[in-house]
């Protein structure tokens, strides 16, 4: 039921909309305008009448303090004289009005004339002055003069003995005393003064004459917001002075008092129609531009129709390119994939029969006895270091891809890794002319030892690679909390362009032929991973044609966790393991063959087999159960080389140490490797490895026995 008054609305002109608004603003403007200048103006006279109640209050308290003295001096002359006459002022009142203060009493007769004191006298008819109405409180109050001074004149009659009139006291306050307080408040825009109760002024300017004044009661002050006077209307506030017939009265005039208001109320008006007059010229530029926009909306459907004409034809070509494109990333992915499952077999591939050739190298090495004939196996070895360089910095970069290295962090001098770097390469340095230096820092630095010193390892044997002359210099620079190891060299330098590159698999600036002895483009590629492990940042700086500076940043150890390492002790070499029941397990017969001589040749028994099922048949035909497994980690058939070893042990009764042998570096392939406690060797590995692999590995329990048997034989 909503949505039909809004659709309604949304089909109307939108000229009659826009009329609508502009009349509905102007209303509301105008009738708001006239609320808040009707406010202003009951506010402009509050505070009018209250500014004018504050300051005949103020006038009221001065004058009552200027008069009370003399009014208490009055009653007590009077007092002293009434109900007896004039007769007792020589002895009742004399003394009494000898104490007032000079020119300020007077005691005059019934008709008038002075009988003590200066002539003090009320303005007006001299013989009506004492005849004047009080307002009941006994006194008479008005405008008079002191020996011709203007004062401020009070009187009381004095009653005879027989009750008829006898007589005044009167007390004069001149003018003078009043006029500081009614100067500062009478100005052209005020008046204030003392009046009677009839509107008679006393004292004050007399701009103001103001009719009759009812009489108030002494604490409260009356106030009226429209008192004609002078011929205008005045903001007027009295009070009556203590309990005296005078009045403090302050008149502001109304003109006065609206003049602000009248000035805003101009401005109002101006402002307002300014306003008025800029929406209706906004409603003429809106009327225009709807006017505009209608013809621009036709227009627009218009170019719509041809557009969405044009669109489908284009929609059509660019369906058949994104089909095209769907088809071409699809088939970057399978080449993709097709690539990385192809690197992964070579190299798996590739180091069996570099394992093999490494074995019966080793093997022919030690029976060949003429010179000649070791030089030539000397070559063949040298190839085959080649050869497996390249396949061990390929399982490096697979190790650390795979997440298995967990490491050891902890307090390490940085000078005993840096003796150790230098000291390797130093004769490589000399041997091309190059100065390496080294410049000693102290520092103690927090990291995995092992890591930090192959992350140098690297760094300095680019910088020897590719350093024709001059030197290369290894120092730090402490950076607060960090210490920043750099490499310096007088290389040809590395362009601006190839500085985040020569971090990537493969990459070698200058060597377009792939010369072996320039290394394999692997060292940055393997720095970057170990500092990404670490958690250290490196960096490069370098000018084409002066050198680069190769940086790692290391956090610095805290001074309670640094301790100066020991040396590891050296103790004798490990001692050749007794004769061991050796289980061989390798699909690859010519592995099988090579390692089974070697085993053999150490003075080990050795039972081969080709698969796992081939491998528990050959362990229960066995005279005794196998001391070690030694098999590789891809088997034919559905268990690997982990799985042969678990099987093993169940079949024997107890857990049989084993040793994989894997030329897989697939990360997935090395941690699940990892996570079965065996030890791992991968392809191609020396027979070295393998005879210290055999050394560190626990034999089972029952060859323990027969070891203890023998030893004791």
């Amino acid at each position: 039921m909503r949505r039909k008054p809004i659709r309604s609305l949304l089909t109307l002109d939108p000229r009659a909309v826009l009329l609508g608004i502009v009349l509905t603003v102007s209303v509301l403007g105008g009738l708001s305008w006239c609320a808040v200048t009707a406010l202003d103006y009951i506010d402009t006279i509050g505070r009018a009448v209250q500014d004018t109640r504050a300051t005949a209050q103020l006038l009221e308290g001065h004058a009552r303090s200027m008069l009370e003295p003399h009014v208490a001096l009055l009653d007590r002359v009077a007092d002293r004289l009434q109900g007896r006459g004039m007769g007792a002022l020589a002895d009742r009142a004399l003394d009494e009005a000898l104490s007032a203060p000079p020119g300020t009493l007077a005691i005059v007769d019934a008709d008038g004339s002075g009988a003590f004191g200066p002539t003090i006298l009320f303005d007006g008819p001299p013989d009506g002055a004492l005849d004047r109405v009080d307002d009941g409180s006994g006194l008479l109050a008005g405008a008079g003069s002191v020996d011709g001074v203007p004062a401020l004149v009070l009187g009381r009659r004095v009653r005879g003995p027989d009750g008829g009139r006898d007589g005044a006291v009167l007390v004069a306050l001149p003018a003078s005393a009043l006029s500081a307080v009614l100067n500062a408040l009478d100005g052209p825009q005020r008046h204030a003064g003392l009046y009677r109760p009839d509107g008679g002024l006393i004292a004050g300017s007399g701009v103001v004459a103001l009719g009759g004044l009812h009489a108030v009661d002494d604490d409260e002050t009356q106030v009226a917001d429209s008192w004609p006077a002078a011929g205008h209307d005045n903001v007027l506030a009295w009070r009556r002075v203590g309990r005296l017939p005078v009045m403090a009265a302050v008149a502001v005039p109304r003109d006065a008092v609206l003049a602000p208001w009248r000035s805003r109320l101009e401005r109002g008006v101006l402002v307002t129609g300014t306003s008025l007059l800029a929406l209706l010229g906004l409603a003429g530029l809106g009327w225009g531009s709807l006017r505009r926009e209608e013809m621009a909306m036709k227009a627009l459907a218009e170019a719509n129709a041809r557009l969405e004409q044009r669109v489908e034809e284009r929609t059509s070509d660019l369906r058949a390119l994104n089909q095209k494109l769907v088809a071409a990333l699809a088939e970057k992915e399978r080449a993709h994939q097709a690539k990385a499952r192809f690197l992964s077999a070579a190299n798996h591939d590739l180091r069996q029969p570099f394992q093999a050739l490494r074995l019966f190298h080793h093997l022919l090495n030690e029976r060949l006895k003429d010179p000649r004939d070791k030089a030539i196996a000397d070559k063949m070895g040298d190839a085959l270091d080649s050869g497996e360089k390249l396949l061990h910095a390929l399982l490096e970069v697979a190790t650390l891809d795979a997440g298995v290295v967990r490491p050891n962090i902890g307090a390490v001098s940085i000078d005993g890794v840096l003796e150790e770097v230098v000291a390797e390469f130093r004769p490589a340095a000399a041997a091309k002319g190059l100065e390496l230096r080294v410049h000693a820092c102290g520092c103690t630095v927090r990291s995995d030892p092992v890591l930090l010193t192959r992350m140098l390892h690297d760094l300095v044997g680019n910088a020897v690679a590719y350093t024709g002359e001059g030197g290369i210099l290894i120092g730090c620079r402490r950076r607060g909390q960090w210490l920043r190891i750099e490499v310096w060299d007088t290389g040809a330098g590395i362009a601006a362009e190839h500085l985040d590159s020569i971090f990537e698999d493969f990459v070698q600036l200058g060597n377009p032929e792939r010369d072996r002895s320039q290394g394999l483009g692997l060292g940055l590629a393997k720095v970057r991973r170990k500092a990404a492990l670490l958690g250290h940042a490196v960096e490069v700086r370098s000018r084409p044609g002066r050198g680069s500076v190769f940086a790692v940043m290391v956090p610095v150890a805290a001074p309670e966790a640094v301790a100066e390492a020991a040396p590891a002790p050296t103790g004798p070499e490990t001692a050749a393991p007794a004769e061991r029941l050796i289980l061989v397990v390798e699909d690859d017969p010519v592995q099988r063959s090579g390692v089974q001589l070697l085993l053999e040749g150490w003075g080990h028994r050795v039972i081969t087999a080709a698969d796992g099922f081939s491998a528990l048949e050959r362990v229960r035909g066995a005279p005794r159960a196998p001391d070690v497994v030694v098999t590789d980690f891809r088997l034919p058939g559905p268990m690997t080389g982990v799985q042969v070893v678990t099987r093993v042990g169940e079949a024997v009764g107890h857990p049989v140490p084993g040793i994989i042998l894997t030329g897989d570096t697939a990360p997935e392939r090395i941690r699940e490797a990892v996570a079965t406690g065996c030890r791992l060797l991968h392809k191609p590995f020396s027979p070295e490895l393998l005879r210290d692999a055999l050394a560190a590995v626990e034999p089972a329990p029952a060859a323990r026995g027969a070891q203890r048997a023998a030893t004791a034989a």
